[in-house]
């Protein structure tokens, strides 16, 4: 199941592309203002070079310092054509920062949708490989010098039959459009040398087999020995889920907490993905936006405490730790400051460097305490717990 910091991950990945995407953004529009002035030696007198050198530095000078404003106001001794260059160069610019907002902020939402693509997957994965089975056993059967019958402990396995007769599996399967019929290849290579030589599942092939072993365990084990810890199978997930890394952990929950549910004869109870559900993506999309909306204001703050530091100099990942968690403490009722503040320390110790966490907690705990005295974060309800 997702949890809110899972969530705050999300949302910190997101902008920090977003924030690296907007320094790229930046430089093409001062590389272009270069260009639009430098000297054509095809239409220009060489005489006019240093004319020309000047009103490039002019142009990206004005581009610089009204990034801000979004246009030109005063300009005494600019050329009225390098102002209005700059004013069409600020105008694309918003607009393309704008646009690239839209594009990594729908991408985060999908991404934390496909969770659920991944889930379902998965446990269509037991399905396949008696499938696999079934191909195989019907070829040895036809097969003339068979000495010794091989064991296919997936046909008729109880569980698999449970996920193929779920009606909800296989709707939800159905409605994402959601199969391996474009892995077969995959699948047999994986069943053939990953799955039937584990010895974790041995027994299950004709191995010893421990007393307490049942046959319905073969799909339990099977996720827990094989899919989540393989390497070649781990491959393909990555390549298909670029945040396989980071979601594997709620996945392999999810999966396993399914298939204890069909071996304890609850039958197939597709897990949640969230406990909250709507208000779950509703919080990661409000923290996403309203960094961008409060940026200039969460920059100011920032640097007021970093007196000794270049804003530009602490790591991004830093940063941008500091604006969600700022966002999250004056937007966010109901959760306690102290939580907001554990959880951006958990998630520096992660993505960040080793000093990170000590710097994020000194700086969050001086503006928690003047935001709150200035009345910009109010706390209510479950947000005062511990909120001393």
């Amino acid at each position: 199941m997702l949890n809110r910091r899972i969530l705050r991950v999300k949302a910190m990945q997101a902008l920090y592309g977003h924030f690296t995407a907007v320094e790229s953004i930046k430089e093409v529009k001062r590389n272009e203002l270069e260009e639009m002035h430098a000297l054509d030696p095809a239409k220009h007198d060489f005489a006019d070079k240093a004319l020309f050198e000047e009103r490039k530095k002019q142009a990206v000078k004005l581009f610089n310092e009204n990034i801000l404003a979004g246009e030109v106001g005063k300009a005494e001794g600019v050329e009225a054509e390098v102002v209005e260059n700059v004013n069409t160069a600020l105008t694309e610019f918003e607009n393309d920062v704008q646009k690239e907002s839209r594009v990594r902020k729908n991408d985060m939402m999908k991404e934390a949708e496909r969770l659920q693509d991944t889930y379902i997957k998965l446990l269509l994965f037991p399905i396949e490989i008696e499938q696999r089975e079934k191909l195989d056993s019907e070829k040895e059967d036809k097969a003339y010098l068979t000495r010794e019958k091989k064991i296919y402990p997936f046909i008729g396995n109880d569980l698999v039959r449970q996920l193929k007769e779920s009606d909800t599996l296989q709707k939800e399967a159905s409605r994402s459009s959601i199969s391996w019929d474009n892995e077969h290849r995959d699948i047999k290579s994986w069943y053939r040398d990953q799955i039937r030589t584990s010895e974790a599942l041995s027994h299950f092939f004709g191995g010893p087999k421990p007393e307490e072993a049942s046959e319905n365990d073969i799909v339990l084990e099977l996720f827990k020995r094989v899919v989540f810890k393989n390497e070649a199978i781990a491959s393909y997930l990555e390549l298909n889920h670029l945040q396989w890394v980071e979601n594997q952990p709620i996945i392999k929950s999810m999966v396993v907490k399914t298939i204890k549910s069909l071996q304890d004869g609850e039958g197939v109870e597709l897990a949640e993905l969230t406990k909250n559900g709507e208000d779950d993506f509703k919080f990661l999309e409000r923290l996403f936006i309203d960094v961008i909306k409060q940026d200039d204001f969460l920059e100011e703050i920032i640097q007021s405490k970093t007196l000794n530091w270049d804003v530009d100099r602490i790591a991004l990942t830093d940063r941008v730790i500091l604006k969600l968690s700022l966002v999250e403490m004056m937007n966010s009722p109901s959760i306690p400051v102290k939580v907001t503040i554990n959880e951006a320390i958990e998630i520096s110790k992660v993505y960040s460097t080793p000093k990170s966490k000590q710097f994020i907690n000194g700086v969050l705990d001086v503006l928690s305490n003047e935001l709150t005295s200035s009345g910009k974060i109010r706390k209510s309800g479950r947000g005062l717990i511990d909120n001393k």
